[in-house]
């Protein structure tokens, strides 16, 4: 499976992979998004690899969101290994 995106109710659901050969799909997808939304939200449950470009391309939407004043949420299993990673969070 490439990559799928569906959406049921306010919720984007992200089924499939994120990486080099999907991710020109994705981020051109919510990056028109990013243009008639005011809050967008990433169900990441579905996604079976995410390589270095896809964890790139949802740092760029989370940083396009905010640039635009827009709400960009991510959820599901692995979310704050993503947020660990586009923050920079250190252990104390």
């Amino acid at each position: 499976m490439s990559l799928k995106i569906s959406k049921k109710k306010s919720v984007y659901l992200i089924k499939g992979r994120i990486t080099k050969s999907t991710v020109n799909l994705f981020s051109a997808y919510f990056k028109k998004k990013l243009g008639k939304k005011k809050k967008i939200v990433l169900n990441i449950d579905a996604i079976k690899q995410i390589d270095r470009m896809g964890l790139k391309a949802l740092k760029e939407v989370v940083k396009e969101g905010a640039e635009k004043s827009k709400e960009v949420f991510i959820i599901g299993y692995g979310c704050k290994e993503i947020y660990d990673d586009m923050y920079e969070v250190e252990a104390v």
